[in-house]
């Protein structure tokens, strides 16, 4: 079984709710054109203001320890291919509204701002004295949070160099022990 095919087979019986954009990008291989650091790279949906705050964001959501940042992997650029070319309209308004709400903001903090963003996605949502505001917010922290793992979890470097990786599949093993990958997830 290929990666393509796990990935296809996985989509079906995932809890987490995927667009229908963002599992066809997974399938379809949404990747950067060019390798980054040789030519540079200019997004095609954000602006650039946008995408300097897209960064900013993500390597809040996932900075760099002993694993690669979110930007390092190309989660920005995922993120952007992703709005692009497969994301509804609804989503990609959502989507730059959120950031353009976050430029606005100048946020020298990112850690507080993000935690701000957090409490208000914790909301429940069937609150009357909600804000059309504190929607927007929750929703995009939301989106924003979920994009920034999916292409965290789904990039090639976190997938075989993080995660344990197996090019070529044996049976499966229900509870295999994790001493035997050094601790380490599995990857698809």
């Amino acid at each position: 079984m290929n990666r393509r095919d796990a990935l296809k087979k996985s989509a079906l019986f995932s809890a987490y709710a995927f667009s229908a954009g963002t599992v066809s990008a997974i399938l379809s291989g949404c990747s950067p054109d060019t390798p980054q650091g040789k030519v540079a790279w200019k997004p095609k949906f954000l602006s650039a203001e946008q995408n300097d705050m897209l960064i900013r964001l993500v390597d809040t959501i996932l900075p760099k320890s002993d694993t690669p940042s979110a930007s390092d992997v190309g989660v920005h650029r995922f993120i952007d291919e992703l709005m692009a070319t497969y994301c509804p309209e609804e989503e990609q308004s959502d989507l730059k509204a959120g950031l353009d709400k976050a430029i606005a903001a100048n946020p020298t903090d990112m850690i507080q701002y993000m935690t701000q963003l957090a409490k208000e996605a914790e909301v429940n949502d069937n609150t009357q004295s909600e804000l059309v505001e504190n929607y927007q917010s929750r929703e995009f922290f939301r989106q924003l949070k979920s994009l920034a793992m999916l292409g965290y979890y789904t990039s090639e470097e976190i997938g075989t160099e993080v995660l344990a990786y197996d090019p070529v599949p044996g049976p499966f093993i229900g509870c295999y022990p994790l001493k035997k990958t050094g601790g380490r997830a599995w990857t698809l």
